[in-house]
């Protein structure tokens, strides 16, 4: 490929553009002027525990160093630091859980992830925060003054397919890679696949007093940010799929706060993004079954962080080298679905 053209520029087109960067292959991306972004409302963090029968998440052991290498290049390249090692534990909910959590504590591939209850409290290591909006704006800056940014939303109604590739508004691509988080369930290419959008909110507030200087987990995730303000985070919501915030969320947020804290505070600050989620809890990736010359980065769902930099360098090895997807990942996965499309719209 000589020429790519990257639809999206949130943080999995970011992901997909660095990889990019890093093969010296010429690109443009496509940066929406008109809609919002759930990257701007991502709290960043990476957690290598599913908390509902305390497991370790997906593929963990080869997420993590990826992402710190990822992340970490990123900020040299752009001459600042967005991932942060946070310390973080977890708030027991009963004497069967502990139980669960120091068995899981005591086995191997558990021990360097978690530790044994203590005071109520199970630690989490290798956990982390990445400072998404700010890192996906600074980048954003930077591919600008390399000329790299095209500021337009997509219509695939602009696009054409020729032999070897794509144009675009009278533009020449060997390759397209689409990486537009939720509004990829509406576009003619890629609406087949099952989508299973998920709406998260958090809220900022201030306290009086500090509670806490460690990220917490309840129900929720109580993130401190410094002077007394904290992010609670966050819900998760499969009927609004509008991206303001509600008063429901809110209320549920503050609710959970108060479980854990009996203390005044105030409201500061509402957000609201849409996960790309997915029925099967995996990404997608791979070229369109029908056009050779479009490909699919998406489905990063609730672990955007952690799965963004392990599979969009998976995705150009297979796009650039030539190297078979995991079948986990490869939409080819949902190829019936495809087929069954083209008889519905027949």
């Amino acid at each position: 490929m000589e020429r790519v053209l990257v639809i999206g520029a949130g943080l999995a087109g970011i992901a997909v553009s660095e990889r990019l960067l890093e093969r010296g292959i010429d690109f443009q991306i496509m940066n929406s002027v008109n809609r919002p972004s759930s990257t701007e409302a991502a709290t960043g963090m990476f957690n290598p525990i599913v908390f509902k029968r305390i497991n370790l998440s997906w593929m963990v052991d080869e997420l993590i160093p990826e992402l710190r290498s990822f992340y970490d290049s990123i900020g040299k390249r752009l001459g600042k630091g967005y991932l942060e090692p946070i310390e973080f534990s977890k708030c027991i909910p009963s004497d069967d859980y502990a139980h669960l959590w120091n068995k899981r504590a005591s086995q191997e591939e558990y021990e360097k992830y978690i530790s044994a209850v203590r005071n109520n409290l199970g630690d989490i290591h290798h956990a982390g925060i990445l400072d998404c909006s700010t890192m996906m704006a600074d980048y954003q800056a930077y591919l600008n003054t390399e000329s790299k940014v095209i500021n337009s939303d997509f219509d695939s109604r602009d696009l054409t397919f020729q032999k070897d590739g794509i144009t675009l508004k009278g533009e020449f691509y060997d390759h397209a890679i689409f990486c537009e988080g939720a509004y990829a369930e509406q576009n003619p290419f890629w609406n087949w696949l099952p989508f299973k959008l998920c709406k998260g909110e958090m809220i900022v507030i201030k306290t009086e007093l500090e509670v806490c200087s460690t990220v917490l987990n309840n129900v929720l995730n109580i993130i401190p940010m410094g002077n007394c303000l904290y992010k609670l985070s966050s819900t998760y919501g499969w009927e609004d799929m509008t991206w303001e915030s509600t008063n429901e969320a809110k209320l549920e947020l503050t609710q959970a706060f108060k479980e854990v804290f009996d203390v005044p505070f105030e409201v500061v600050k509402t957000l609201a993004g849409i996960r790309p989620t997915v029925a099967d809890r995996r990404p997608f990736l791979g070229r369109h079954p029908n056009h050779e010359s479009i490909s699919l980065f998406n489905g990063l769902g609730t672990k955007g962080v952690m799965l963004a930099p392990y599979f969009s360098k998976h995705l150009i090895e297979h796009l650039v080298d030539g190297n078979s997807l995991m079948p986990d990942v490869n939409i080819v996965r949902h190829i019936k679905r495809y087929k069954n499309s083209l008889l519905v719209a027949d």
